[in-house]
């Protein structure tokens, strides 16, 4: 399958300079939490040294008196949403990788665009110019995506069918998706190069990195068989309200959260219907902004018990500064009108895994990581043909 990377370089960033532009031209490093660990999200040019990825204590040992802000993941979410809606309109088959990443399916549209040339000046025109996206061609995501990588801003480039493995050859591991530490690792041993690393056997590169090296050695020569996922829009209800002077006590903020639950609840998309999640945020005065996401043990399908369990959660927690407005929002709907079990042990069993399926991704914001164990090719004589490891959906 022919495939579109659209690639938006340093996201982030761009997203903050177009709110702060006092700090255009200086070196700014945006820092975003993982595993409890402060790890560098992203960083303007003029941070030099600084890597994405990279612990936070070594990003300031290498670029001292850089500023520093703390990630607004919502708000670059939210950036990023907009030109993916504008891209499911010019593709069906759209799949949404890391932020300012997308991979686009080009099968069977370029004779209703009138030829790739079109095709892709449509896509690069999905982003606003002054993000420059970049456009990789390619049969399969990681090859696209590299080309992306090698493509200017505004342009677009194609990976050589013939000779993918030569193509990435000459690009450095550091773009292979695999933990910092891997590539810190790689590079400690010379491997440098994706060229250096597909010269070596599986064997050797898998005894070393484990899963990961096997997956890291595979795109080095090209063989990318993942999948195109389709990417489907979670439906929402977002309210939204302004205080009229900034609230800085639990009381004001319940009284707003019970007149913004009132407003969802009326909405009609909500009629009949239970939520799983519900998020407040609030701009925070001279503050980075604030944001509480609450998921439900059980779903939900009116104002008190939603109220009841925000404000249980709101009373253990500390209102950060004052609070200048509010946007609830209520996701995860499902349609669920009773909780009568099946008559039948196995069926029972199968609605409790769906539901607790669905309770951990209200909760964790994504699919969670629950995996089990498949047959793939019972007759192979590899053993690691036999059965693969596939995510769990129930």
């Amino acid at each position: 399958m022919k495939i579109a990377c659209v690639l938006i370089t340093h996201l982030p960033m761009k997203a903050e300079l177009g709110r702060h532009a006092h700090l255009r031209g200086k070196p700014v490093v945006i820092t975003g939490c993982s595993n409890s660990k402060q790890l560098v999200l992203d960083r303007s040019p003029e941070a030099k040294g600084v890597a994405l990825g990279m612990p936070l204590q070594e990003a300031l040992s290498r670029c001292k008196g850089c500023a520093l802000l703390q990630a607004d993941e919502p708000f670059y979410r939210e950036v990023f949403d907009k030109v993916v809606d504008l891209l499911l309109q010019r593709s069906p088959l759209v799949e949404v990788g890391e932020l300012g990443c997308a991979y686009v399916g080009l099968d069977g549209l370029e004779a209703m665009y009138g030829g790739e040339a079109r095709l892709i000046t449509s896509l690069l025109q999905a982003a606003p110019s002054c993000f420059n996206p970049r456009i990789g061609v390619a049969d399969g995501k990681f090859p696209a995506y590299a080309a992306a990588v090698l493509s200017p801003g505004g342009q677009a480039t194609r990976a050589c069918p013939e000779d993918v493995a030569g193509f990435l050859s000459g690009l450095p591991v550091d773009l292979l998706p695999v933990p910092w530490e891997n590539k810190v690792r790689m590079h400690r041993f010379g491997l440098h190069t994706m060229g250096q690393l597909a010269a070596l056997s599986m064997s050797s590169v898998q005894a070393q990195f484990g899963k990961a090296g096997k997956v890291a050695w595979e795109l080095a020569r090209g063989i990318d068989r993942s999948p195109l996922l389709p990417y489907k829009r979670e439906e929402v209800v977002s309210e939204y309200l302004v205080f009229p002077s900034p609230a800085t006590t639990l009381h004001t903020v319940l009284v707003a959260i019970e007149i913004l639950l009132d407003r969802a609840f009326a909405n009609p998309v909500l009629r009949g219907k239970y939520v799983r999640a519900t998020t407040i945020e609030s701009n925070l005065f001279q503050k980075p902004p604030w944001t509480k996401h609450f998921a439900f043990k059980e779903a939900v399908n009116d104002k008190k018990k939603t109220l009841f369990v925000l404000k249980s959660t709101l009373e253990t927690t500390a209102i950060p500064g004052a609070l200048e407005d509010m946007e609830l929002t209520v996701a995860g709907f499902t349609g669920e009108s009773g909780m009568q079990g099946s008559l039948f042990p196995d069926i029972r069993r199968h609605h409790q895994l769906k539901e607790m399926m669905g309770q951990l991704e209200a909760r964790l914001g994504c699919k969670p990581p629950i995996y089990q164990v498949r047959e793939m090719e019972r007759w192979s004589r590899v053993p690691e043909r036999r059965q693969a490891l596939v995510q769990f959906d129930p």
